[in-house]
């Protein structure tokens, strides 16, 4: 139930609105964004974060407060979530008047979008009882709307990919199973994966609905061996969840796209380059993007050899059939964990000469953006081929080139390490942990003695994604500048290494990569939550995707638990979830680490508002207008593993739509 903090006039009556009167044929046109305001994870089907209709702007932002507040019982509900590494890092859609969304243990809940009252709710019975490869999340759902007569059984669907890689079909008017979907309303995803693994192969991110089908990836435990789950994404029939196609990112046969990418096509046992994130679609041109994820393991590709393709790459397929058209690698041969987080952004590229071209931009945590041509992979700007650095790791043969973009928000030159002068103990803490530590630029490869990897695997742009004001023609980005090291143990070295537990004297992370001569050791460049290196460590940035420039950046985020300074304090802290802009120019983001949402000019990046948060936030925001009132709404979760900022709260704010 929710905990009202006030409402505003005419918001506090319960209703529950007749479901077919706001459902569409086809989720993702422009009919669907007006029926709905937020009809998908990323707003529209296209990923732009793009409120409309909604009035808040510079002008009335002031008068934005709290309207309710909603638990899902995630924090204090039963013993079986209890110490859990859960985060709620879900962003809700609005289904046929109701707000839907999935917490991190999977349970699916729908609220009354003006007051927060619990319409009903949905548990899959995940087992808990032994941990996932992958920290217990759910982004969110899905929906589908079948015919608008209402005569088929659940007319409209909301679509949940689990952690233990299920495909469910729920009624979204009832909140119960479609059992006329797959079995009894599930598809089991483990069906035709090779070298599946229970609790190493879940789903976490929402699937992507295209016409009438079910488009779905995959997480998978990557970093483990050479040899691994294939990370091919696949499409269900939503009425009743027969496969109706499936592509795979690697080359296994010498007439897949990718071959030429490839040393050993036939042979060819690479796991990975799954989709993780969230998909984009373009329904009027039947295509599908995909942003792809690393190959196994991450960090040595010595059993690999090649460019890769199509992992970390961005890839459009028909969405009706599977058949690929074009894919785009951003990084080659991957050695980094440079997976491709966020989701492919959707959008009408302008020229000097006035000349529109569809357009897809696509950030990545290396901090470039890449803007291509929707209907090609053409890039639309210069991205110039660099040769980088080479390894020396015996077995490994890094990519001599990378492409670089004209966009690239991180700085990519080879430059001494200067360590950030904190304090004696922070300083001598360093000083340790980078001791012999191997960096030459950006794309440094792994090494014995440990590389630098910055940004490290979760910076630049992750899968916060993007936002784009269709009006203004200004892309919105948080970018995280967070180092960490990586170091490649020898064989025979890990085990005692993997005891030890550290790299050079800091608690690390340590992974097998079987099937490869090496171990990998990881660590964060970082003493008590402090980076090693100075600032800024988190920004959020506008950019004209037009021209390929910035036009202003932000720091984003602070250190409520220690004063760094007073110039440390003007470089951000490192945050989760993404920006969202409002039709009235305004765009939002929560910080993770100071449990605050922000609110900013879209034109001049002042910051206009911001509101404490009763826990951290790991998600994005999403906005709609209801009964006459335009809403902002998060997700705050915190770390359900930690006692300080637990929680589970869905928190709303309004503002009356007619307020100047």
């Amino acid at each position: 139930m929710p905990e009202r903090t006030g409402c505003l006039p005419g918001m506090c009556r319960h209703r529950i609105p007749a479901l077919l009167a706001t459902l569409v044929a086809a989720v993702g046109g422009s009919s669907a964004l007006a029926a709905d305001g937020w009809p998908h994870y990323g707003g529209s089907l296209g990923g732009d974060r793009h409120a409309v209709p909604s009035s808040i702007g510079p002008g009335n932002i002031d008068g934005l407060s709290i309207v309710w507040t909603y638990r899902t019982g995630d924090a204090t509900d039963g013993k079986e979530f209890e110490g859990n590494p859960s985060r709620f890092r879900a962003t809700p859609i609005l289904v046929g008047g109701r707000l839907v969304f999935s917490s991190g243990f999977n349970r699916v809940f729908a609220l009354d979008p003006g007051t927060g009252e619990e319409i009903w709710t949905y548990d899959p019975e995940v087992d808990f009882a032994e941990p996932y490869s992958e920290m217990f999340t759910s982004r969110g759902v899905a929906a589908w709307y079948g015919s608008a007569s209402g005569q088929e059984h659940c007319p409209a669907r909301v679509f949940l990919g689990t952690l233990d890689a299920r495909l469910i079909a729920v009624d979204a008017e009832t909140g119960t199973l479609c059992t006329d979907f797959g079995r009894r309303g599930q598809v089991h995803l483990s069906a035709g994966v090779r070298r599946y693994r229970e609790r190493e192969y879940s789903v976490t991110s929402p699937p992507t609905v295209v016409g009438d089908l079910v488009i779905v990836g995959s997480s998978i435990g990557d970093n483990g061996a050479a040899r691994l789950e294939s990370g091919m994404v696949r499409a269900y029939d939503a009425r009743d969840g027969s496969l109706a196609w499936s592509w795979d990112p690697v080359a296994r046969s010498e007439d897949h796209p990718g071959a030429g990418g490839w040393a050993n096509v036939r042979r060819n046992r690479t796991g990975g380059a799954n989709v993780w994130s969230v998909m984009s679609a373009d329904p009027d041109r039947d295509l599908v993007f995909l942003p792809t994820s690393s190959p196994s393991p991450d960090f040595y590709g010595g059993r690999r050899p090649g460019n890769n393709a199509f992992a970390n790459s961005v890839v459009a397929l028909r969405a009706s059939t599977g058949e690929f058209k074009w894919g785009y690698q951003t990084v080659r041969h991957d050695l980094w964990d440079y997976d491709l987080a966020a989701q492919p952004l959707l959008f009408d590229h302008l020229s000097a000469d006035g000349t529109r071209r569809p357009a897809l931009a696509q950030a990545t945590k290396t901090g470039f953006v890449f803007v291509l041509d929707r209907e090609t992979g053409e890039p639309l700007h210069p991205v110039e081929e660099r040769a980088v650095p080479v390894s020396y790791v015996p077995g490994e043969e890094a990519a001599p080139t990378q492409p670089f973009p004209k966009l690239r928000l991180h700085a990519t030159d080879a430059r001494p390490l200067a360590l950030w002068d904190f304090d004696p103990e922070h300083r001598a803490a360093c000083k340790r942990l980078s001791a012999g530590i191997r960096y030459d630029g950006i794309f440094t490869p792994p090494s014995h003695e440990g590389t630098l990897v910055y940004p490290g695997n979760p910076g630049g742009t992750n899968w916060g994604s993007m936002a784009y004001d269709r009006d203004s023609r200004i892309g919105y980005l948080t970018v995280s500048r967070w180092p960490t090291v990586v170091r490649l143990v020898p064989r025979r070295q890990f085990r005692a290494a993997e005891r030890e537990g550290t790299v050079n004297g800091a608690v690390a992370q340590f992974t097998e990569q079987n099937g490869t001569p090496y171990g990998m050791a990881r660590v964060d460049l970082a003493h008590e939550f402090l980076p090693c290196l100075g600032g800024p460590w988190a920004t959020l940035v506008a950019v004209d995707l037009d021209a390929a420039e910035i036009l202003w950046e932000r720091p984003v985020g602070t250190t409520p638990w220690v004063d760094v300074g007073r110039e440390a304090a003007g470089w951000g802290y490192l945050t989760k979830g993404g920006p969202m802009v409002t039709d009235g120019g305004v765009v939002f983001l929560a910080t993770t680490y100071d449990n605050t949402l922000r609110a900013f000019d879209g034109t001049y990046g002042n910051e206009l508002w911001s509101h404490e948060l009763p826990a951290g936030a790991h998600s994005t925001p999403m906005a709609y207008r209801d009964r006459g009132v335009d809403y902002v709404v998060i997700t705050a979760g915190g770390d359900l593993s930690e006692g300080e900022g637990r929680g589970d709260f869905v928190v709303a704010f309004g503002l009356d739509a007619g307020s100047r």
